[in-house]
């Protein structure tokens, strides 16, 4: 069922939810200006670019984008859904969404699935409880894994006893009713229906923890030899495997001033590395990674390290993880561990020097599949060589920098023994030499250096009869931007635009804005203006406009061609939109019938400026 809170709810929340007060206990915010600026919480960088508007309660980052209101905020950054976020905030300010929502059905929805919470926090007490109340095999099994007393506590470990209805019975006797215990993935329906019982039987337990500290779900490894050795909760109101990382939940205070965040395969892995204090580490719950859970990793980290099992099924699992990174556009390495079967293993045998040791030694994503390629085929053989290049030419035929290309075919050249015009032609055909050579081929026309937006505006195009007024828009705002970014850091620059054009010249309200701003502070300075110094004059609105400017690109080349051409454009538009008033006061004036003198003179003194007007745009 899908839950559709009232708006007026939603909205009394985010109110009594203060953005500043809400983002400040994620990361620190300092005043600036009229807005508040940190270290963005969602990508990795030095210098502050996360602006909060105070005023308009909103949020932008200038450097990765990510932008929205406080609701928005807590949703990406706790991992949780839509109705997780408005329960969990509506918490903090004393409002309780199940009992103020719209329908019984959606407040029965809301309650249903708290109570699982619930349900599930209790399950993990009584595993737990199991596990540290005698000796047993499940504390048997941990300490032989070398897990100490407090590790145990600190991930909430258990013991699902040898029993059919262990936890059932603990769980009906505390009052839970038994058609949501059934619905919480704890236990199972008997065939003859009469009855219900344990899910986990003579099983360690893993509880599965989100971010905000609820127990989703659980993980059991079996303690004898029933299958299967793992056993995963079921899908349920409240867990999806694919969309959580076990881990994650201590993982995402750790990853550090280098936002990495290590992937492994079993909940073992993980442990075992806390334990060894390397904490920036989750586990992708017994799957190969699902796309939510890639989106999940770069939420919180710049870069992933995988480092699964060395046998042949951690490698598919490695590889099946990497396409679903790469297509992310994740940065990825890989670790391989060829000394130990996994990272728990190899962790206890040789420390964790070493095991970071392993980490900085990780291969980037193609050089891990350029090595498996080699691994498949004998590049002493001739034949070898062949499939070896051709499967390394598969790949970089997917590599979109032909720098990396370049680098990539000149290594392979090398251990392969074949010429790198022979590997340029297997990647690219008989359109090898231009395809990693675009910069020599000739300029066909001068507008090479425009965005494509601004390219194919109407005002270039000088077949065009009929202009549309979209596209012109579009060109002359490009163009204002364009302007914007060549006078950012650059003064000289700035200094032959102020001779041409003011900054009230720009039409756009934002850009006037923000020219406004940059022409002001080189009044007042002798170094160039750069994007932080514009941050504390700026509200949110404007930042995010600013964002935009800052990912226009110039080519160098065509600078100074680029500069003119975008003045021209804005001159171009100003003088249209001259004209096109003084016409609509002509046919205004016209239409009457006895004119005064006034209108008399007016009417020639607006003939005169059209004139003119015509003129200057017959000269740009």
């Amino acid at each position: 069922m899908s839950i559709h809170l009232n708006e007026d709810i939603i909205e009394e929340i985010r109110s009594r939810n203060e953005i500043v007060d809400v983002i400040s206990r994620y990361i620190q915010l300092n005043k600036s200006g009229r807005n508040h600026k940190g270290l963005c919480p969602f990508h990795h960088e030095k210098t502050p670019s996360f602006m909060v508007s105070e005023e308009k309660q909103l949020y932008h980052c200038f450097g990765c984008g990510e932008a929205g209101n406080v609701i928005n905020f807590v949703m990406k950054v706790e991992n949780l859904d839509f109705l997780d976020t408005v329960t969990l905030m509506g918490q903090w300010v004393g409002i309780h969404v199940e009992e103020i929502s719209s329908t019984k059905q959606e407040k029965e929805e809301i309650s249903r699935k708290n109570k699982i919470y619930e349900i599930n926090r209790e399950a993990a007490l009584f595993y737990y409880r199991n596990l540290s109340k005698e000796k047993n095999l499940g504390f048997t099994y941990f300490k032989k894994r070398g897990l100490q007393d407090n590790t145990i506590k600190k991930f909430g470990l258990g013991y699902a006893e040898d029993q059919w209805e262990a936890l059932n019975t603990h769980l009906l006797k505390r009052g839970y009713d038994q058609e949501l215990i059934f619905q919480a993935g704890l236990v199972l329906e008997r065939k003859s229906k009469d009855g219900f019982y344990d899910r986990f039987r003579n099983r360690v337990i893993f509880p599965i923890i989100n971010t905000t500290g609820n127990v989703l779900g659980f993980g059991g490894r079996s303690l004898d030899d029933s299958l299967p050795k793992y056993l995963n909760s079921p899908e349920t109101l409240v867990f999806n495997k694919g969309n959580n990382l076990f881990g994650l939940n201590l993982a995402k205070k750790e990853v550090g001033k280098d936002k990495r965040i290590i992937v492994v395969e079993g909940y073992m892995d993980v442990i075992s590395l806390h334990q060894y204090d390397i904490k920036n580490v989750v586990a992708s719950l017994g799957t190969a990674l699902t796309k939510n859970q890639g989106e999940l990793l770069k939420r919180y980290s710049d870069e992933i390290i995988i480092a699964y099992d060395s046998d042949a099924a951690g490698q598919k699992a490695t590889l099946r993880g990497l396409d679903v990174l790469g297509e992310l556009g994740c940065k990825v390495r890989v670790v391989r561990l060829t000394e130990a079967k996994d990272p728990d293993d190899f962790i206890k045998h040789k420390g964790k020097e070493a095991f970071l040791k392993e980490i900085e030694k990780a291969l980037p994503l193609i050089d891990y599949k350029i090595l498996l390629a080699k691994m498949d085929n004998n590049i002493s053989t001739t034949d070898g060589k062949i499939k070896f290049v051709k499967a390394v030419a598969a790949l970089l035929k997917q590599v979109k920098s032909p720098v990396e290309v370049d680098a990539y075919i000149k290594k392979v050249a090398m251990e392969s023994q074949i010429s790198e015009e022979a590997i340029k032609r297997e990647i690219f055909g008989n359109n090898a030499y231009n395809q990693l050579n675009p910069i020599q081929k000739p300029i066909q026309n001068r507008d090479k250096y425009r965005s494509k937006s601004d390219r194919y505006t109407n005002k270039y195009n000088v077949q065009s009869v009929q202009p549309v007024q979209p596209a012109q828009k579009q060109g002359y705002l490009e163009a204002e931007r364009s302007l914007l970014k060549l006078m950012i850091q650059n003064k000289e620059t700035f200094s032959k635009i102020k001779i041409a054009i003011g900054h009230e010249d720009f039409t756009d309200s934002i850009n006037r804005k923000i020219a406004k701003v940059i022409y002001d502070l080189y009044n007042i300075q002798e170094q160039n203006v750069d994007m932080n110094m514009l941050l504390n004059h700026l509200d949110i609105e404007e930042i995010k406009t600013l964002g935009d400017i800052h990912q226009i690109l110039i080519s160098e080349e065509y600078l100074e061609k680029a500069l003119i051409d975008f003045i021209n454009t804005i001159h171009n538009h100003r003088l249209r939109e001259e004209r096109r008033l003084i016409e609509t006061e002509l046919s205004q004036l016209g239409k009457k019938e006895n004119k005064t003198q006034e209108e008399i003179v007016r009417i020639r003194e607006l003939c005169t400026n059209l004139e003119k007007i015509s003129k200057e745009l017959q000269k740009l």
